[in-house]
């Protein structure tokens, strides 16, 4: 696949994703204020009921206070007994009222409900009916009714409440830890009490949650719970499939690398080879015995090494973390070096020119793999010979101290220029000549 066109998948998977992410947080964000706002309405609920049954039961305390309102509730209670006590009663006794009897009694009640109404409503312009707000909310009364209305709505929190006028000091505050009063009093969450009052001064009861937004997540957590699992999952998916992508790619470009290296390095040591062959045939080159021994052993080195670059390619394996398999084992450079030189000086001689071993290092033994070695100076030779517009003079020289081993190499060459010497590790790059190339 085209390093581009993975490009192009992973940017739009991940705008994908980043799109998938952000409507999910906008849900979850739109849905936890619908929760609060439903929390929120369901305290304010709780309150105007809270506040309704508080000027009830005033109402109710005040109705039995009143003598003709004691009188009229017996009353009512009386008439409304009599049909009980006509159906309980045995067949063969005689009826204890007389038709209508119940119609009578039931008049004199609304007569009487008539003359209490108008007492009533003349006290409620009197400010002596209002007594002090603490005279008229009992506070354990009232903390009974806010814990039963809240757990009606399926609120069981903790919860501070406190009873207020239109200024001055807070009438009654009960909070669950010490503290200002200034956070229940600024609480969104209000209503007014004793709606009812015509006159007298204004008190407001308010209530403040602490753990409001822990009750309304807490409401939520399997949601979100199974939303983050989820999403987490589709990160995770996605995460993986463009890693394993992107080794796929790696692995596949190092794979090629592999073979286009080994390719190169195959042709070394074949144009050795057939240099020997040439010079053997060659009959303006002397053929003394030492002559043909030195040929001969280029030869076998030369096929030796074709033979062990041929097992590498068989058996070469890439790692899943996409390095090359190395055979390590303790060398003596300075004899791979000669190996190298000697079956290298050939092509170099063959243009009039010569490539030096100068070994001066005192230490030579290195831990490396032989044939990997052995390519990295017989390309380095080979480019400085090809890249030559003279008689090629290539001098390989060592040096060692403390640190460790030292290998130059040095040539006549054409060299490389600054500017492209950062890219000499790029796979396959060459640097740009125009449309001339003398070496193929």
């Amino acid at each position: 696949m085209d390093r581009r066109l993975i490009t192009v998948l992973t940017a739009a998977i991940s705008v994908a994703l980043a799109g998938l992410v952000f409507i999910q947080w906008r849900w979850i964000r739109s849905t936890i204020a619908l929760k609060d706002q439903q929390f929120s309405e369901n305290v304010d609920n709780a309150l105007v009921a809270v506040s309704d049954r508080l000027e009830h039961l005033e109402a109710m305390s005040g109705f039995r206070e009143h003598e003709l309102g004691r009188d009229m509730l017996a009353r009512m209670d009386s008439v409304a007994r009599l049909p009980e006590e006509d159906e309980a009663a045995p067949l063969e006794d005689p009826p204890l009222v007389e038709p209508g009897g119940a119609m009578t009694e039931w008049t004199k009640v609304y007569d009487e409900r008539d003359s209490l109404i108008t007492d009533v409503v003349r006290g409620l312009f009197s400010t002596r009916f209002y007594g002090s707000i603490l005279e008229r909310v009992d506070p354990r009364l009232l903390d009974s009714l806010m814990r039963d209305e809240l757990k009606r709505r399926g609120i069981n929190e903790r919860f501070d409440h406190g009873i207020f006028g239109e200024s001055g000091p807070a009438a009654l505050v009960a909070l669950v830890e010490p503290g200002d009063s200034a956070t229940l009093r600024s609480s969104a969450h209000s209503t007014r009490l004793f709606r009812n009052d015509l006159v007298g001064e204004p008190y407001w009861l308010r209530i403040h949650l602490p753990d409001q937004q822990r009750h309304v997540l807490r409401s939520m957590w399997p949601l979100l719970a199974a939303s983050a699992l989820f999403l987490l999952l589709i990160i995770a998916a996605f995460v993986y499939t463009l890693r394993t992508i992107w080794l796929q790619k790696r692995l596949g470009d190092i794979k090629n690398d592999l073979v286009n290296n080994l390719t190169h390095e195959l042709k070394t040591p074949i144009s050795t080879i057939a240099l020997a062959c040439e010079a053997l045939n060659d009959p303006g080159i002397p053929k003394s015995p030492e002559q043909m021994k030195i040929f001969t052993n280029m030869i076998r080195d030369e096929n030796k090494r074709l033979g062990l670059l041929v097992e590498s390619v068989l058996q070469s394996a890439v790692s899943d973390s996409g390095h090359m398999r190395l055979r390590l084992a303790d060398l003596d450079l300075h004899a791979v070096l000669a190996d190298v030189v000697r079956n290298s000086s050939i092509s170099a001689e063959n243009r009039g020119g010569r490539v030096e071993f100068l070994p001066q290092a005192e230490l030579a033994h290195v831990r490396g793999d032989r044939i990997h070695l052995a390519n990295v100076f017989y390309n380095l030779i080979d480019n400085a010979v090809k890249y030559c517009e003279t008689a090629p003079v290539v001098t390989l020289t060592t040096h060692s101290d403390s640190k460790g081993l030292t290998v130059r190499v040095r040539d006549n060459g054409i060299g490389i220029p600054k500017s492209e010497q950062k890219k000499i590790f790029d796979r396959l790059y060459r640097v740009p000549t125009g449309d001339r190339h003398n070496v193929k």
